[in-house]
């Protein structure tokens, strides 16, 4: 039987299409396996929240939205960046910690609305901000990053 996507390709054509799904394939099971960890612990820090968070007023444990950002952030950690440290936070956001010594540090918080906000210390810097997550981490995120873990 003939699959509807190769109509119209040459068998060579065929061929190389089912070489880039089986690599691609690949490719997404790597980055799920390199990150299960970090993915563990976003979810540990859901359930924690859920199960016996004393809500005071003023805190939400952390809700199913913002878990699910912050696993597409977890997924969206470009190859070669080491795994941050995850917690869960009283307000209900989920916050991601690069750390490298008491001047060199990093703290991405995930919330409802696929909002970001970063905090860094860097040597005598201490560079923040917010903005929203649509699926590609902040260039600022990544050079933040960068500046932690190599200075």
């Amino acid at each position: 039987m003939r699959n509807n996507s190769f109509i119209g390709m040459s068998e060579a054509a065929q061929v190389l299409e089912r070489v880039q799904e089986t690599i691609v394939q690949h490719q997404r099971s790597s980055v799920t396996l390199s990150r299960q960890q970090t993915l563990a612990e976003v979810f540990h820090a859901f359930r924690e929240a859920d199960e016996g968070w004393k809500v005071s007023e003023g805190d939400n444990p952390i809700s199913e939205e913002v878990m699910e950002i912050a696993c597409r952030f977890v997924e969206s950690l470009p190859f070669g960046i080491p795994s941050p440290t995850v917690a869960g936070e009283p307000d209900g956001h989920i916050s991601f910690e690069w750390y490298k010594n008491s001047r060199r540090l990093l703290t991405v918080s995930i919330g409802p609305g696929d909002r970001l906000h970063w905090a860094a210390l860097i040597g005598s810097e201490d560079p923040r901000g917010s903005g929203r997550f649509d699926s590609r981490i902040p260039d600022t995120i990544l050079f933040c990053i960068q500046r932690v873990l190599v200075g």
